[in-house]
């Protein structure tokens, strides 16, 4: 059975994810981050608000997986579900948003700064695509939002490595270390 009969009730909901996540990848390539420090002064500010406005939808697109295994039937994409799974791709979208700022507006620069853009830019494709598919079976919502986590936690990694240094989050923190 193909899927792809199943998308004309998608269609408006695919368009809505889909523009504002290409418009993202665009600012990604006209906004590269080139090492150097720029005005206006209001971008780079909107830039400093990446690190906070990623935890949140992190944590919601954990979530969302879980509320659909506990509900353990076809139609568990209820209200909650489908509330949650907006607000992770809203906000991964914003969290990129402000990444791309960022990285653009203050400076930064290197292959890390490029893999950890590209993978939070990716992580908002699939945090939208995992909200598109609601309407498709369980399986197929469970993979979107699986792929989803595993897109979000490599963009996570490549940005923790480059905040907390080469080996995060599997080793002992800077103050343990020097204590020994």
């Amino acid at each position: 059975r193909s899927v792809w009969p199943q998308l004309h009730p998608m269609r408006p909901r695919l368009l809505l994810a889909l523009a504002p996540n290409v418009v993202l990848a665009l600012l990604a390539l006209w906004l590269r981050p080139d090492g150097s420090e720029r005005g206006p002064a209001l971008l780079s500010i909107i830039g400093n608000f990446h690190i906070l406005a990623l935890h949140v939808p992190a944590a919601l697109l954990l979530i969302v997986p879980l509320f659909e295994i506990w509900e353990r039937h076809e139609d568990a994409a209820g209200i909650t579900v489908r509330r949650l799974s907006l607000i992770s791709a809203a906000g991964t979208f914003g969290a990129s948003f402000c990444g791309v700022m960022h990285a653009h507006f203050n400076g930064f620069a290197g292959d890390g700064v490029d893999r950890h853009l590209w993978a939070g830019v990716a992580a908002s494709f699939f945090a939208a695509g995992a909200w598109v598919v609601l309407e498709q079976p369980r399986r197929i919502r469970l993979i979107a939002q699986g792929a989803a986590i595993a897109v979000m936690s490599l963009a996570a990694h490549i940005g923790g490595e480059l905040v907390h240094d080469e080996g995060f989050p599997f080793r002992p923190n800077k103050a343990v270390r020097e204590q020994r």
